[in-house]
């Protein structure tokens, strides 16, 4: 006897029952697959967004003790770093020397806060793939003084291509210093942090803020697998020490680097209360430091998300064992004839469990077909340009990713779930007594 075709039977003979209880499934589904993916896009997203924007997984930084007492954003000691780097050269896919300015942004009587960095135009080909230019091009970037502007910056400014701009800034040793610059290019913004970033040629950068031609003041590298910036940080760091060079305190676990005076301030900060060192005091960070922030909002989300699967499944489970119990008093009688024709207890208990199985399916098929079509019409929202979201946003758009793997392992909890709420159901009725089932 084929049960599996008389257990499709009895679910679509109550059709308008089982599609509610598919239905509840599917929803339940849809909401927990679709949440997975977009905090998934999200941290993907965003990883993607800081290593455009930051140059990088990795970023070693350096501080130097004045005598007047004041702090140097600089590596004064770049021969350690030579010696260390080589080190990691297997697992170090790019490298990156850039040195930072950040500060007023200044068009006649138009002014702005911004992040300028310092590069090496030769030596960073994937910043230059990355950059989406709007206006101009890129041909004359190594030129002294010209500036790639991103485009919120020039909107604020009003200012347009070949244009000057003023650039206020301190120098490495405390003092007030301008810069000129020419608008070559302008680009989409990569972030959006309440920082804009431009970018010019390291040379003129460090002439602003009184560095040698030669000089910087952060080291970032790209790594091969981005599942390593955690050990290859603190092999990093245990090379430095070993150097006989100082390296800069962590900060209290329970604040994250982007609390600390924003992504400038995280990477080029300074405490106000320091220790005396010598020499240059290394600062070893990484992009799971920015990433803090994200994970702690994904894990929010996550735990929302999760929180209302289990209370829908809950209901569900109270749901189908409600109605399994009502199915079994609804065929009482049906049970006892194929009782009385030779079907096994056995069978009794498995046709019930099938038809668990073909709810839970059949629901299982519909929400992860509602989360496709959601995810969809989801991606083909686009954001305006310098939207605040735009550090979550790929290229303008929400990233919501099908993750196989998430779809799977919701597949085999809602299958357990059912099958363990039909479970009680299906022993009852499969130790009614043919007899008495006829008679009721």
């Amino acid at each position: 006897m084929n049960l599996w075709k008389i257990a499709y039977r009895n679910v679509s003979r109550q059709k308008r029952r089982s599609n509610l209880l598919a239905l509840a499934i599917a929803f339940g589904v849809m909401m927990i697959i679709l949440v997975n993916s977009l905090t998934q896009g999200l941290i993907k997203t965003t990883e993607k967004n800081f290593e455009s924007a930051l140059g990088g997984h990795i970023y070693l930084t350096g501080e130097v003790l004045l005598d007047s007492g004041k702090v140097a954003n600089q590596i004064a000691n770049p021969e350690v770093l030579d010696a260390v780097i080589p080190q990691f050269s297997d697992s170090i896919a790019e490298s990156q020397k850039r040195s930072t300015i950040t500060g007023n942004f200044i068009f006649r009587s138009k002014s702005t806060t911004g992040i300028l960095y310092g590069v090496h135009w030769d030596q960073e080909q994937s910043l230059v793939d990355s950059l989406e230019i709007l206006e101009g091009s890129l041909d004359r970037i190594r030129e002294k003084g010209t500036i790639v502007l991103p485009q919120e910056t020039a909107k604020d400014l009003g200012v347009e291509l070949n244009e000057e701009i003023l650039i206020s800034l301190t120098t490495v040793t405390g003092q007030a210093n301008v810069g000129e610059f020419t608008i070559v290019a302008i680009t989409k913004d990569t972030l959006g942090l309440g920082f804009s970033t431009a970018y010019a040629d390291i040379g003129y950068i460090n002439e602003l803020v009184g560095l040698a031609p030669d000089e910087y003041q952060s080291y970032n590298l790209v790594l091969k697998d981005i599942n390593q910036i955690n050990s290859i940080s603190k092999e990093i760091e245990d090379a430095i020490v070993l150097q006989g060079s100082t390296l800069k305190p962590k900060p209290d676990e329970s604040e994250s680097l982007m609390s600390q005076g924003g992504m400038a301030g995280a990477m080029f900060g300074s405490d106000e209360n320091e220790e005396v060192w010598s020499g240059t005091r290394f600062n070893v960070g990484n992009l799971n430091d920015f990433m803090d922030m994200v994970a702690q909002i994904v894990a929010i989300l996550n735990g929302i998300a999760l929180g209302v699967f289990f209370i829908m499944l809950l209901i569900t489970m109270v749901g189908l064992m409600n109605t399994f119990r009502m199915i079994m008093i609804e065929r009482t009688r049906e049970i006892g004839t194929m009782r009385a024709i030779g079907m096994q207890k056995k069978d009794i208990s498995k046709l019930f469990l099938l038809e668990g199985l073909i709810l839970a399916l059949r629901g299982v098929v519909f929400g992860i077909a509602a989360e496709l079509v959601v995810a969809t019409i989801i991606k083909m929202i686009r954001f305006a340009d310098g939207s605040p979201f735009a550090l979550i946003l790929d290229q303008g758009h929400v990233a919501v990713p099908v993750v196989f793997s998430n779809m799977v392992m919701i597949t085999f909890i809602i299958v357990v779930i059912t099958l363990l709420a039909v479970w009680s159901p299906a022993r009852k009725a499969a130790r009614l007594q043919p007899a008495d089932a006829l008679r009721a």
